[in-house]
């Protein structure tokens, strides 16, 4: 259904991209709030102390090596998720698109962390001025998937992905 249709350019693409992180930021400070809420009941019970530190962000900005893969790991389950249950994030859905694999099928959890790796933080999309005309970014081609543009009574529809298995 999905494997002939408009492929997505790379001005649709930032924009659903900039959609996207305007959720992760917000994403971001819950995450925030939820380790702070974790050293607190650490510290409560007793198996860290805040002593030397200032205050539990003192604690977090310490050690932030683990608050950086914490956050990597949220960003990862952002689009993961998204990318696997309906094919679209937040910010594709605004902008109507779907991505599926180039045989038109749903993607696949191995293809969705495979694009994930290779998107580069988007700057896999710049492949899209690359090899114009093509329209696939480098994640595209390196996972086997595209990002399609859906018409207004596709983008209707509460889930086109399991349209699309």
């Amino acid at each position: 259904m999905f494997a002939d249709a408009p492929r997505a350019g790379l001005i649709r693409r930032l924009a659903a991209m900039m959609y996207d992180w305007l959720i992760l930021a917000a994403l971001w400070m819950a995450a925030m709030a939820l380790a702070l809420a974790l050293v607190a009941l650490l510290n409560a019970v007793g198996l860290i102390s805040l002593a030397s530190y200032t205050d539990h962000a003192d604690f977090i900005t310490r050690h932030k090596i683990w608050f950086q893969l914490y956050s990597v790991v949220w960003f990862c389950w952002f689009y993961l998720y998204f990318w696997c249950r309906g094919g679209q994030t937040l910010g594709m859905r605004a902008w109507r698109l779907l991505l599926v694999q180039q045989n038109g099928q749903a993607v696949t959890l191995r293809q969705a962390i495979l694009r994930a790796i290779t998107a580069l933080f988007g700057i896999g999309n710049l492949w899209l001025w690359l090899r114009f005309g093509k329209g696939l970014a480098l994640q595209d081609q390196l996972s086997n998937t595209q990002v399609v543009v859906l018409t207004k009574e596709q983008s209707k529809l509460i889930n086109l992905h399991k349209t699309a298995r």
